[in-house]
């Protein structure tokens, strides 16, 4: 009867050990869905040319065959400002249909409703609203240099912003920090440098002191004023200020007051690129507010400052 065991145990490992024990074929029917455009159009008070590059979606288990198939040309799209036709867009040129680009006859207004509305033949039309959020106030701004201490016992440069909240509205902010690069090339003929580019790069955060501020899109912190209504709230970020650039580059702070709308598809956004790091998390749906469509149309105020 031993034997008997013996012998079953190792038939039973041998074709555990197989490559067929371990995998199975399923044939599954791909899932349907709804062909749609999508786009996102990010703007704000200090926009003045538009551009919206038209592409759309896929099914789950679909091939695409080229990067060009995303591209969707053909389409129209229009700017509404308070229920009246405001800017008609046009193709960027021939051949780069697909973009659509206007101008703004003048910035966005506080307080006014804006809708975007594009159509194709082959797509259902797709329309979005968004008001202005209201202007802001920031009392103060400064960077303490070397300020905290960092994870591994560097130190770390500490962002302060002073914002004077609006009461009775609920306001959303972003506070986002960049840093100016400039390129130079050697001139021969006069033996010195000159500027040839200028370009900014969001800087790595490494955290906030608010433990209600969330990180977002381009890696900027979110706060609503819900905790801090009407009343002057300190914004504090802490980054690493001279990393990856020369001591003569210049940082940039953008603080802009979101709509809710940017506010959740933000959060979402980053919910979701950090999920797709982890095969343990579910996947986060990422919000949109596009009828019909899939992308984000949003408008803010924002302001920005050099240090």
């Amino acid at each position: 009867m031993k034997h008997f065991f013996f012998i079953l145990a190792v038939s039973l490992l041998l074709h555990a050990c197989s490559d067929d024990f371990f995998s199975q074929t399923v044939k599954i029917d791909p899932p349907e869905y709804d062909k749609q455009l999508s786009f996102h159009l990010l703007l704000d008070n200090n926009d003045s040319l538009i551009r919206i590059t038209m592409t759309r979606n896929y099914g789950l288990l679909e091939t695409v065959q080229n990067y060009e198939d995303w591209y969707v040309s053909g389409a129209t799209a229009e700017l509404y400002e308070n229920g009246q036709k405001w800017v008609t867009f046009a193709p960027l040129s021939v051949d780069s249909s697909f973009v659509l680009t206007g101008i703004l006859p003048r910035p966005f207004q506080a307080g006014s409703t804006y809708e975007i509305r594009a159509a194709h033949p082959d797509y259902p039309a797709v329309s979005a609203v968004q008001v202005v959020p209201a202007d802001f106030q920031v009392d103060s701004l400064r960077v303490r240099r070397d300020a905290v201490p960092g994870e591994f016992g560097d130190r770390l440069d500490l962002l302060e912003v002073f914002l004077k909240d609006q009461p009775g509205v609920k306001n959303y902010y972003e506070v986002t920090i960049l840093k100016r690069y400039y390129d130079y090339i050697y001139d021969p003929t006069t033996g010195t440098y000159d500027t040839t580019a200028v370009y900014e790069y969001p800087l790595g955060v490494e955290g906030f002191n608010d433990p209600n501020v969330q990180f977002g899109f381009g890696n900027g912190g979110l706060i609503s004023d819900q905790f801090f209504d009407g009343q002057t709230y300190k914004f504090q970020a802490r980054f690493y200020g001279n990393n990856g650039g020369s001591s003569d580059s210049t940082v940039i702070v953008l603080i802009r007051n979101v709509t809710e709308d940017y506010f959740k598809w933000s959060r979402s956004y980053e919910a979701n690129y950090n999920s797709e790091e982890n095969p343990l998390v579910e996947p986060i749906s990422v919000f949109h507010n596009l009828q019909n469509g899939l992308g984000i149309f949003s408008i803010a105020q924002e302001k920005n400052f050099e240090l």
